[in-house]
């Protein structure tokens, strides 16, 4: 019986397809005669074409596959090919489809060619080793057998004789069980259940096959056995190099994360006060969702490490996290940045153009950082990107449509600026879906020490110190002082003092001749002569003690100290006091 010409349709099963789903180029498998068989989600997507575009249309209608037919005819592989499709440029790879030694299509592998190209290239040196392991598991069925309802062979490949040491003329018209020893086909006749990846041994050779019935309706009309691995030595090494391969994609993947994700999660936010616990508490919640996010706070207090950490906690973390600092970037300069251009958009625009930090944002999230800095007429194109949920290039021709979280954040009072004219309350509402507040230093009393503690443990690590705390001159200075340059002035402060002091405890000596030029020492205490410092710490006192006099009651203490209720609250909000 002549062999039947194996056709790609017949390989494509449903864990290869599975497999093929899960790469993240673009993939495209053509048969022998030219048409497209397949074409996975992310080929779709970076083509800009619906799957019913694509599938069973001749391959020369797709750019990226056109000189296929080329690779099929001769059999050798065109590798590392830029073609450029509509106005996207590709990296393009493509080989013969092998399979028993006969060549039954081809595979076209793509991906966008872009400013992450580096990181890229390692992916795809990965993709190269798996596509060499797909040739080896492609070969999937070592024999096939066909019976029907009476058991009796009416067809076995070629394969199987060979390994069970027959010709097709003799096996096929006798009963399964004069043929195959050892063999259950007639069992599944009987019961009409399949029995799928089960061992079998033929001789001294354990093998892996499946057995499934073949039904007409509800009747059983015979059935068909299919032989896996006809050693499960070649199995088992098979998946080790699998493993291997799995273990180093992760790799790549991890590396790849690191370029371009984010940097720092929850565990690196320190948190003592309640104000700040409350804040990173919101965080986490908001971290589970898709929506905008809004970051309020003074310089230094963090605002950036809480984005970072959002994303790292969000379904998006194993994607793109894109910073733009709105202040940095110059107002001529901005939309490029932000929506990337076409090549000759404009004089100097680089070759082939390039994606906007939106575009590079797809799939994760874009954080603006001093949103309150970006021109107006920045913020009516960016309203418009969140509205449509799509970017359009300088000079291009064609939305791109692109999915992304943004969280702005600022220093600076929105509601003012926006009865200013200088920021748009559209984008504003926009942008408010949640807003977290990050309280300022000096409102969060000796949670100061408990911060500067953390930092002097951590900085002892990184440079190899062995400090052991602050004197209490130093704890009384650091409590005195407003701090106007928050976390961030607090860490440059501890990282000249411990490398300064080396070991033991932190002394005045150790510290930036700024902090304690305003420091009298009187009758043994450390006064300040920062006249606002000094005043919000007696009134601190003042309130301490007229809710321990009043025993906790509140509504007490405010008469006491002749002033409404309301204010006693913001007062006692301003420094944290929950007796």
């Amino acid at each position: 019986m002549k062999k039947q010409r194996l056709k790609l349709q017949d390989v494509l099963t449903a864990p290869m397809l599975d497999f093929l789903e899960s790469l993240s180029s673009g993939l495209i498998l053509v048969d022998a005669d030219g048409i497209i068989r397949y074409v996975n989600r992310t080929g779709c997507h970076m083509l800009g074409l619906k799957l019913t575009e694509v599938v069973e249309r001749p391959i020369t209608s797709i750019a990226p596959g056109t000189d296929i037919m080329q690779v099929i005819r001769e059999g050798s592989p065109s590798l590392r090919r830029q073609i450029r499709f509509g106005d996207n440029t590709f990296l393009v790879d493509r080989t013969p489809f092998v399979v028993e030694g006969e060549i039954i299509g081809g595979i076209s592998l793509f991906q966008e060619i872009t400013d992450l190209e580096e990181a890229s290239q390692k992916i795809s040196e990965q993709e190269k080793e798996l596509r060499q392991f797909k040739e080896l598991v492609d070969q999937l069925y070592d024999g096939i057998v066909m019976i029907d309802r009476n058991g009796i062979i009416t067809m076995i490949n070629q394969t199987y004789c060979d390994f069970l040491g027959t010709t097709m003329e003799e096996a096929v018209g006798k009963h399964i069980t004069e043929v195959i020893e050892n063999t259950r086909m007639h069992v599944v006749l009987e019961t009409g259940k399949a029995e799928l990846g089960q061992p079998m041994r033929i001789g001294d050779r354990e093998l892996l096959v499946s057995r499934m019935p073949l039904r007409e309706g509800d009747q059983i009309v015979g059935g068909l056995g299919k032989v896996i691995f006809s050693d499960l030595r070649d199995l088992r090494s098979i998946v080790e190099r699998y493993n291997i391969m799995e273990r180093k994609l992760d790799l790549y993947r991890q590396e790849l994360k690191r370029m371009k994700g984010a940097k720092y999660s929850f565990d690196h936010i320190f948190a003592d006060h309640p104000l700040m616990k409350e804040a990173i508490s919101l965080a986490k919640r908001v971290s589970r969702t898709r929506s905008s996010v809004l970051i309020l706070g003074e310089s230094g207090t963090g605002k950036e490490l809480f984005a970072h950490a959002i994303h790292e906690s969000s379904s998006r973390s194993e994607n793109a996290f894109v910073r733009v600092n709105c202040a940095a970037i110059p107002k001529d300069l901005m939309e490029a940045e932000l929506f990337g251009y076409e090549e000759g958009a404009f004089t100097g625009a680089k070759k082939g153009g390039k994606p906007g930090k939106i575009e590079l944002a797809h799939g994760g999230t874009l954080f603006l950082d001093e949103i309150g800095d970006m021109p107006l007429d920045m913020q009516v194109k960016l309203l418009r990107v969140l509205q449509e949920k799509e970017v359009e290039r300088i000079g291009g021709t064609r939305p791109i449509p692109v999915d992304i979280r943004v969280i702005g954040a600022t220093h600076r009072p929105l509601e003012q600026l926006i009865k200013e004219n200088k920021f748009r309350e559209d984008l504003y509402y926009r942008l408010h879906v949640f807003t977290i507040n990050i309280p300022p230093l000096r409102v969060q009393g000796e949670s100061i020490l408990a911060l500067a503690e953390h930092l002097i443990r951590k900085l002892n690590t990184e440079l190899y110190t062995a400090v052991e705390g602050m004197s209490q001159r130093v704890r009384e200075v650091f409590l005195s002082h407003r701090w106007p340059g928050n976390i961030r002035e607090l860490q440059n402060v501890l990282e000249r003092a411990v490398q300064l002091a080396e070991q033991g405890e932190l002394q005045l000596e150790h510290l930036p001749p700024y902090l304690t030029d305003k420091q009298v020492v009187r009758e043994g205490e450390v006064v300040t002569l920062d006249l606002e410092a000094e005043l919000a710490k007696t009134e601190r006192r003042v309130l301490e003690l007229a809710l321990k006099k009043c025993q906790g009651n509140k509504v007490k203490a405010a008469q006491l100290l002749g002033i409404h209720r309301a204010s006693l609250y913001r007062k006692l909000e301003k420094y944290a006091l929950h007796l």
